[in-house]
């Protein structure tokens, strides 16, 4: 299943499948409060949790105050893919220029043209929304556990380029990190549907019935 929300103040627009959050990036304060809340309900408030509690925090709070370092304006955590199945996957976004070399194509409309240039070892495809992007995945293989509990898990990493939804004179970058998958295909899939889905809305539409994803509380479907 589904949802259709609004993060960063109503004004991104983006259909997600499952349980998510939006961290809050604008105070560190408020992010620490958050996110110490929701390792709390993922993880249980049991004595014998503390260290791994306090581990998630951490480590979770780091790629926040890391993120919010090099601009990124919007930060969401999938915390299931469906009821009782987690998914440990991450998506941020971040508004970039365009590099200086694919100025010329960028000002001749040729957005495909100017992302091959600027990221050669990506692919670049158009989008469902119309829009190109560069799209280039990172596999890292591992292995989780010790000894005969020991099993081999997947990280994927995803990075899109694409020209912004607002103003295709800048860009907007879009990260994804998830882990401990079986195998890449279909999260790649996945994701590819996500991107596809984000817009960036006008003043009306940023009012609309469509609801805000809580950056106090888990939603879910």
């Amino acid at each position: 299943m589904t949802q259709d929300v609004k993060v960063l103040g109503g004004v991104v627009r983006v259909i997600v499948p499952g349980t998510w959050v939006s961290i809050p990036l604008d105070d560190p304060e408020r992010a620490a409060a958050f996110i110490k809340r929701m390792v709390r309900d993922q993880v249980g408030p049991a004595d014998r949790l503390a260290r791994m509690r306090r581990q998630a925090v951490e480590e979770v709070f780091g790629t926040a105050r890391d993120a919010a370092s090099i601009g990124v304006h919007t930060y969401l955590m999938s915390l299931e893919i469906a009821p009782g199945v987690p998914f440990p996957a991450a998506l941020l976004m971040v508004d970039e220029d365009w590099p200086e070399a694919t100025l010329p194509l960028v000002a001749d409309g040729d957005h495909a043209g100017a992302l091959r240039l600027a990221f050669p070892e990506a692919e670049v495809a158009v989008q469902r929304n119309g829009r190109p992007a560069a799209r280039a995945v990172e596999m890292t293989q591992g292995q989780a556990g010790e000894g005969e509990e020991a099993v081999e898990v997947l990280t994927m990493r995803l990075e899109y380029h694409m020209p912004h939804p607002l103003d295709p004179a800048k860009m907007l970058f879009v990260r994804v990190n998830v882990s401990d998958i079986p195998s890449a295909e279909p999260f790649a899939v996945l994701f590819d549907e996500i991107v596809d889905s984000i817009q960036y809305l006008d003043d009306d539409e940023a009012s609309g019935d469509v609801p805000s994803l809580p950056v106090e509380a888990t939603s879910s479907v």
